[in-house]
């Protein structure tokens, strides 16, 4: 991919073009590729159809910690004859400082670990700098976890993908409402390439019919289906921790944001007194659970080197700190007593415990993407708020329950029921007519 195709996935760039109407040309060039692409796939499903041949299905994976937003469609699928399923292991470009993404440094997130035991395929050889050719897989049907083209190779760019197999996609995060952060993780220079899209709600599918109408005519189907991550929500889930070290003791959880950028992330400002008011109480445990990007994140910014996250990671391994890294964070999350976060996904999970939470505010203009839980939430600007609410909070004053539990029970309804069946049997049909047309 050439600079030029690389500056348009930078969204202010694509915006910028957007307004001039320079991408007209480019649109109609593409939603012609998708066309042909979408005509010579569907040939293919109806060969399949009538010869018995199973349907293939790629998710490709690079982030554990997502894995809840998929991993019940993966199994359904896997559990269904007509499909043969599989899982690709790939990193993800990293951010280099005074470079950005434009650079070719991949890491790993530990995805080929995790993915083991589901014989998963191996995306990059590190050693040699190659990809898997996905085209040797023959996909029908790739699942993304995420929808950002700019940290991927050119080889898995969804506008290559999607010209030899149909992208699906649901987003990876519970929807609350349509906020600024919507529209930065629906980027349309992903979103135009989609055969399907799996919205949670009426609301989630009108806003991606306005991001798609932005990249021009589309071959993407919006389906309303409700997300499987609140299936997991609904369902019975681990209480208790292993990570834990002392019964009965008051456990605190910590996400703080990835980035510094956009004013939001309070780990530099809050982590030193947090630390002095957990070893002043020796009844206190603190869980610091990293977003997956954090360190390298602070170390390509300068604001943390090497030697100072090894002396972190020593910190949070002694007394009553621990460090979480697994990837799945629902036990973490249920055996704890209270979240303290910023502008974090997690607090939607969080927010279905009942249990309180420090939104610790930002000076940032993305701060307020959870505006709909606002109510329940206690929003600090400062640690000495921060340190008075944990002080309330480990006396049992939550004045906040009730009206926390009332959003809790309003958001609740969103649909999560039967979402997993419901994607299963969109793909299967589609899968499936092209024999009988």
């Amino acid at each position: 991919m050439n600079l030029a195709d690389r500056l348009i996935r930078v969204p202010y760039i694509w915006k910028a073009l957007q307004k001039t109407g320079l991408l007209r040309f480019r649109q109609q060039r593409d939603y012609r590729r998708l066309l042909r692409a979408k005509k010579e796939i569907d040939a293919r499903l109806a060969r399949k159809a009538a010869a018995g041949e199973p349907v293939r299905v790629l998710f490709i994976c690079h982030r554990p910690s997502l894995w809840p937003n998929l991993r019940s469609v993966y199994e359904a699928l896997k559990a269904d004859p007509l499909f043969h399923v599989q899982i690709l292991a790939v990193p993800q470009r990293s951010r280099v400082r005074g470079l950005g993404y434009f650079n070719s440094r991949f890491d790993s997130e530990g995805a080929e670990a995790f993915w083991a035991g589901e014989e998963c395929l191996r995306g990059y050889n590190a050693e040699t700098g190659q990809w898997l050719d996905l085209r040797s897989l023959k996909p029908d049907y790739v699942f993304y976890q995420q929808p950002y083209n700019i940290a991927r190779p050119d080889c898995l760019l969804s506008s290559e993908v999607s010209r030899y197999a149909k992208i699906l996609y649901l987003t990876y995060y519970v929807l609350f409402e349509i906020d600024a952060r919507t529209e930065q993780d629906t980027p349309v220079d992903f979103m135009r390439d989609l055969s399907f899209f799996f919205a949670q709600n009426e609301e989630e599918r009108r806003f991606v019919e306005g991001r798609l109408a932005l990249g021009g005519p589309n071959v993407c189907q919006i389906r309303v289906t409700g997300h499987p991550r609140l299936e997991r929500m609904g369902q019975e889930v681990p209480r208790e921790c292993g990570l834990w070290h002392r019964p009965g003791s008051f456990r605190i959880l910590w996400t703080p944001r990835w980035n510094t950028r956009e004013g939001n992330c309070h780990f530099f400002t809050y982590r030193e007194p947090l630390l002095r008011w957990c070893r002043a109480h020796e009844n206190v445990e603190l869980m610091f659970r990293p977003h997956p990007q954090a360190f390298r994140e602070w170390r390509s910014t300068g604001e943390l080197t090497e030697e100072q996250e090894e002396e972190l990671r020593r910190e949070f391994s002694r007394e009553n700190f621990h460090l979480d890294e697994s990837p799945d964070f629902y036990p973490q999350m249920y055996s704890s007593d209270v979240l303290i976060a910023d502008n974090s996904s997690m607090i939607i999970d969080y927010f279905y415990t009942g249990k309180p939470i420090l939104y610790c505010l930002g000076d940032g203009t993305n701060d307020g993407f959870v505006e709909a839980l606002t109510p329940g939430l206690y929003r600090l600007s400062s640690w000495e708020e921060v340190e008075a609410s944990l002080n309330a909070l480990l006396e049992g004053e939550d004045p906040l329950r009730e009206i926390r539990n009332e959003c809790a029970r309003k958001y609740r309804a969103s649909d999560g029921n039967d979402s997993t069946r419901k994607i299963c049997d969109i793909i299967r049909e589609d899968a499936l007519k092209r024999g009988t047309e």
